[in-house]
């Protein structure tokens, strides 16, 4: 069947392209543009709980850390961290993991022109505050 000299699949699935096209454009618009200091403060709330897990299951202290915004193209960043702890015999080891590639989209312009000009963006990972420690022993206590 022919709409308007178009066949009648042909215009709905190019009505359904324009469509989902118009629908990725207005999230993308509506998506939190980040600034560096909100993603930090996002991150060390999940680092926080991974810090005082391992504190917890392995008996060690945590010593410090850091997390890295690594640019990888102008549509695209990855994040890395390394925490470093202490056991009882003052033996030191690192816990790491790498992202993988987020949409940039998702910065602000002024953080994507940050990490694009420098290429890496790191921040120190500090101990976790009273206020998560004592969060996160409830947590552990009501589970």
């Amino acid at each position: 069947m022919k709409i308007g000299g178009v066949d009648a699949a042909e215009a709905v699935s190019v009505g359904k392209k324009v469509l989902l096209e118009m629908l990725n454009d207005l999230i993308s618009e509506l998506r939190p543009k980040m600034s560096l200091e909100e993603l930090q403060v996002v991150y060390t709330k999940n680092l926080d709980k991974i810090i005082l897990n391992e504190e917890q299951t392995s008996s060690t202290k945590y010593v410090g850390g850091e997390f890295c915004f690594n640019y990888t193209d102008d549509a695209h960043y990855d994040c890395l961290y390394k925490l470093f702890f202490m056991d009882k015999s003052k033996k030191f080891f690192e816990m790491s993991a790498k992202s993988k590639p987020f949409d940039s989209s998702y910065l602000n312009s002024e953080t994507r022109d940050k990490l694009k000009a420098d290429k890496t963006l790191k921040f120190e990972i500090p101990e976790p505050s009273r206020e998560a420690r004592d969060k996160f022993n409830r947590e552990k206590s009501e589970s």
